[in-house]
């Protein structure tokens, strides 16, 4: 079977991914809001990874611009980045988006955020992160094999 993918995707999912679920999410909490605990410790963490989120993918963003490759999820990897927060992680743009969504569910105490953080983690895997590892794993072989045996996925 030929796995080999050109580009990963056709459409960049993950951004329209967490876009939808953060919709989604305020949407459905217009009409019912499953609430949470409301108190300033949970708002707090959800703050902190908010920002968090928005930092990691900033950091994402400029580090791969630095490598001189792409940022858009949809188009072919020039340079297979390993620095910044791809030692951590090898998705940290998922990650981040997947923290930004969970995050605001604490800050508005909307449960619904959360629902759609664990269906927006399952989205983002299967429409961006498979894809993304079969294109990468076309491109760079063992060096992204050897990559992948040393970071995680997620965290």
């Amino acid at each position: 079977m030929n796995v080999y993918r050109a580009t990963p995707n056709t459409i960049p999912w993950p951004p329209i991914i967490t876009a939808a679920a953060i919709l989604i999410s305020v949407l459905l909490g217009l009409v019912y809001a499953p609430s949470l605990p409301d108190n300033a410790v949970i708002r707090l963490i959800g703050a902190v990874m908010a920002v968090t989120a928005i930092y990691l993918v900033g950091w994402a963003i400029v580090t791969m611009i630095s490598a001189q490759t792409t940022v858009l999820s949809h188009r072919k990897s020039d340079h297979l980045v390993t620095a910044g927060p791809f030692t951590m992680t090898r998705n940290p743009i998922c990650l981040g988006q997947l923290m930004l969504v969970a995050g605001l569910g604490l800050v508005t105490t909307n449960g619904w955020f959360l629902i759609s953080a664990v269906i927006t983690g399952i989205c983002l895997y299967r429409l961006g992160i498979r894809r993304e590892e079969l294109h990468l794993l076309a491109r760079f072989g063992a060096e992204y094999e050897f990559y992948c045996r040393r970071v995680r996925r997620w965290i």
